[in-house]
């Protein structure tokens, strides 16, 4: 029964999530057709699972009618040993919190707290750094998932999608595919006007009228997430508090920013508003 009960529950899990939208949080909705057969498949398994317990059920009934008229003690049945038990307690404990946690907490929208809390520095810097365990930072690398000629000719296939253009708006749809163009053909970008939308975040040795624009994107997990963006500098100081969401527009340059040891796009600031922050908060990577 309880096997029928913990996969009831993930198909609930699944359903829920899709249902609900919130299953973009956790992955890139190009591999939400991976999500929804599991939904059939838990299905499936929990329609299994019941037939075999409620089959079970029946044998066991047939056994206690047989035992009632033919009783012999030495057939009696015993309890499992006390550390069975336990061991059973603790791995369906562990398997249904999962489930019971995905649904009942409410599923909160990263911002600047992660930051903080992740410590922001630029990860491929960083001595002995483990290019698969770490997260990024401003631009999304896609090196780290493909290899160099591949990833070359990834690169060199979308800058041609910016090339030439005097005004960029990068959407949500190619929020991740244009930053990474603009970070590593920086000096084509020069001059150029750029529209973008974020949340502030007051970074590390910045001016008092520099501020970070970032957006959470997802690549192909929330395991793989980062937090993207650039460096926005207004004509005038500026006190922005963090996760504040804004659409500015201004032209793109680059600085060398010290904490990082090395050179970024900067784009200054001609136009800004505030905004409030979209229905999907997060972007993802939908081109490799």
């Amino acid at each position: 029964m309880f096997r029928v009960m913990i996969l009831l529950m993930f198909t609930y899990l699944f359903f829920y999530l899709h249902l609900s939208g919130d299953i973009s949080k956790y992955i890139n909705m190009k591999y939400s057709f991976l999500s929804t057969s599991m939904i059939y498949i838990l299905f499936f398994l929990t329609i299994v699972e019941g037939i075999r317990w409620f089959k079970s059920e029946k044998k066991s009934e047939k056994d206690v009618d047989c035992h009632e008229c033919h009783y012999d003690s030495s057939h009696e049945q015993k309890k499992p040993p006390l550390g069975k038990r336990i061991r059973r307690v603790i791995s369906y404990t562990t398997i249904i919190l999962p489930a019971l946690t995905g649904v009942l907490l409410p599923v909160a929208t990263l911002d600047s707290k992660l930051v903080n809390a992740k410590g922001f520095n630029f990860p491929t810097l960083e001595d002995g750094a483990d290019r698969y365990g770490m997260h990024q930072i401003l631009n999304p690398d896609m090196s780290q998932f493909m290899g160099k000629d591949g990833f070359l000719e990834l690169l060199g296939k979308e800058f041609t999608s910016y090339k030439g253009k005097e005004h960029i708006t990068l959407t949500d749809e190619d929020y991740l595919k244009g930053l990474e163009v603009i970070y590593n053909y920086s000096g084509e970008f020069v001059g150029k006007t750029m529209t973008i939308k974020g949340f502030s975040y007051n970074g590390p040795g910045l001016n008092d009228n520099q501020i970070f624009l970032f957006r959470f994107g997802i690549i192909h997990c929330i395991a793989d997430s980062g937090v993207f963006g650039m460096l926005i500098e207004f004509p005038k100081k500026v006190k922005i508090p963090n996760d504040q969401w804004y659409q500015v527009t201004g032209t793109v340059n680059t600085m060398y920013y010290q904490p990082f040891k090395m050179k970024i796009p900067i784009l200054k600031v001609t136009d800004y508003k505030i905004i409030q922050q979209p229905k999907d908060a997060y972007v993802y990577r939908n081109s490799f």
